[in-house]
């Protein structure tokens, strides 16, 4: 409620007609009746706008990792429909001198490199965006259970179930509601489940057959997240009022703020060693 108490001190951000940041200040203005400023952003099409979207929410929000890789999805997807502006005036869908097209991964990569993931990973979540957008069409609340991590789904089983007809996802989502998750065994059947369950010590799968290990996994995941962190304190400083905290409140940030730091500390110094 700082926006009652002090008014709207950020612009509300608008493409043409349509709000792209700061629908829940403008519903706040309108509801009070605060005066608020506009501010226009300059954007080609509808898919540059989706793409400004998410990029403003990855960097600016504090959202569960489910939402950032939708995100990331999302905006590949938008930036590979425009097509990429590279330094030759071309982009990745106009054929070159001799008639083909450039990599087809330029997107990919110029996404991966802004995010700190590799360009595999982007294409990955584009896979994830796309079953999550199917998904949210026809049950809306389970789409968004998913990306706020209310429900335990993996990505590899999401792609899965976008696949199925819709009674089949009603009933999956049906069972989902009694246990929180998504299995693979519910996507594929009840028998299948119990056929698995019966498969001998010897038969189960082999070293070979396990997912490649990811070395950079958990820092990539890490290196996704930090930047949500960083708002969360910039919003946090811009917008209290530090004299009115009691001193609890200040107590326990502080805390936390010094663990962040010592671990933070301790990271940055084994990774500068090796």
């Amino acid at each position: 409620m700082n926006i009652v108490c002090n008014g709207c001190r950020e612009p509300i951000k608008v493409w043409g007609d349509y709000i792209i940041d700061g629908h829940k200040r403008y519903k706040i203005c309108h509801e009070y009746e605060i005066e608020f400023n506009t501010e226009e952003i300059l954007l080609k099409s509808r898919e540059d706008a989706i793409s400004w979207i998410c990029a403003d929410l990855l960097h600016n929000h504090e959202l569960p990792e489910n939402y950032q890789h939708y995100l990331i999805g999302r905006k590949y997807l938008a930036e590979r429909t425009v097509g990429i502006m590279n330094i030759t005036g071309t982009n990745q869908y106009t054929l070159d001198s001799s008639g083909r097209k450039p990599h087809s991964g330029v997107t990919a990569t110029k996404i991966g490199i802004e995010f700190h993931i590799s360009h595999s990973t982007v294409s990955k979540y584009l896979q994830y965006a796309k079953a999550i957008d199917r998904l949210k069409a026809e049950f809306p609340d389970f789409g968004r259970k998913i990306l706020y991590e209310e429900i335990k789904v993996s990505q590899d089983n999401i792609i899965l179930l976008a696949k199925k007809q819709e009674d089949e996802i009603k009933r999956i989502i049906a069972n989902s509601a009694e246990n929180g998750k998504v299995t693979t065994s519910d996507i594929e059947g009840r028998a299948d489940h119990i056929e698995k369950a019966v498969i001998p010590v010897a038969a189960k799968a082999t070293v070979k057959d396990m997912p490649a290990f990811d070395p950079d996994a958990y820092v990539s995941s890490l290196t996704l997240t930090i930047p949500s962190w960083i708002s969360s304190i910039k919003r946090t400083a811009a917008n209290s009022d530090i004299k009115t905290l009691s001193a609890k409140a200040r107590c326990d940030l502080v805390k936390v703020l010094n663990d962040l730091i010592s671990i933070s500390t301790t990271i940055k110094n084994i990774l500068e060693e090796n």
